[in-house]
């Protein structure tokens, strides 16, 4: 007897202990949050005057190379750049839009504060940029000059993937499901002629160079849904640079606000079907 209450002291002292560790660890790691440097990515921004951007060197419609309309993300960050008192400088990327895992791209920090021009955020971007919400979406698109649905579709089909990451084995799949084998061509030009003299029925391609191709021509674009994905797209920052994105979130969203978005939009053939208005949460 004596024994066993010797002993209770010592497992009251042992569970007092195993409580103390919890609260120790969350004091340690408020006192460490306290050494980290401070985020300075929007004040080095507001100091130089300057924002650097990497982009693709040629993406449309997002960029177009063309002085007169250079693509719907060179005037997105434009009109933010502007927004915020900041010049806008352009970094090309030739490997950007050929690739949707940003970890390819060879970027660094070195080279710019912000990138866009089909910066898609998938859970691989993610891990490696923090993001804004998303403001456009793509996919797979069919593009028609009589307004057909895929499945009526009877004649042949032409296909051009452009400079996309999307998955081409699943889109290959789901055309056999239907009956389909769409001829390849090496262009965005060639699948707009042969849509145009009746050479194919329809043309399968990226859904926002589809609706580029398309603009300015009777050819309706449809982005394919399931068993096909969407991807939404967004601007990207560097782990860290709180401060620049949120400053960059906030002016984006006066930006769909006033109307400007959907107005850059409307520009480049992208309706609101490519459009992601945080109202009205389309690309939820």
């Amino acid at each position: 007897m004596a024994r066993n209450a010797a002993s209770r002291p010592t497992e009251r002292k042992r569970h007092w202990i195993f409580d103390f560790v919890p609260l120790a660890t969350c004091f340690a790691l408020l006192i460490g949050l306290g050494f980290l440097p401070p985020d300075t990515s929007s004040a080095e921004v507001n100091s130089t005057g300057r924002l650097s951007v990497c982009m693709p060197a040629n993406y449309p419609p997002l960029v177009t190379g063309n002085a007169e309309a250079p693509g719907f993300e060179v005037e997105l960050v434009r009109e933010i750049a502007d927004r915020l008192g900041w010049r806008l400088n352009i970094v090309t990327n030739a490997a950007m839009g050929r690739d949707f895992n940003p970890r390819n791209w060879r970027i660094n920090r070195a080279q710019c504060q912000m990138l866009a021009g089909g910066i898609v955020l998938s859970a691989t971007t993610q891990s490696f940029l923090d993001t804004t919400r998303p403001h456009l979406q793509t996919g797979w698109a069919l593009i028609t000059a009589s307004d057909l649905d895929i499945t009526a579709l009877k004649g042949p089909v032409g296909f051009y993937a452009g400079l996309t990451g999307l998955d081409r084995i699943g889109l290959g799949q789901y055309l056999r499901q239907l009956g389909l084998s769409p001829k390849i061509v090496n262009s965005a030009n060639a699948l707009r002629q042969d849509l145009e003299r009746g050479a194919i029925e329809a043309g399968v391609s990226e859904g926002l160079l589809a609706a580029y191709l398309a603009d300015d021509n009777d050819l309706t674009v449809t982005l394919l849904d399931a068993p096909l994905d969407r991807f939404r797209l967004g601007l990207g920052f560097w782990k860290g640079d709180v401060t620049l994105q949120r400053k960059v979130e906030a002016t984006l969203g006066a930006i769909w606000s006033d109307g400007t978005m959907a107005q850059i939009a409307e520009r480049y053939g992208l309706d609101s079907e490519f459009l992601c208005d945080p109202q009205e949460q389309t690309c939820a």
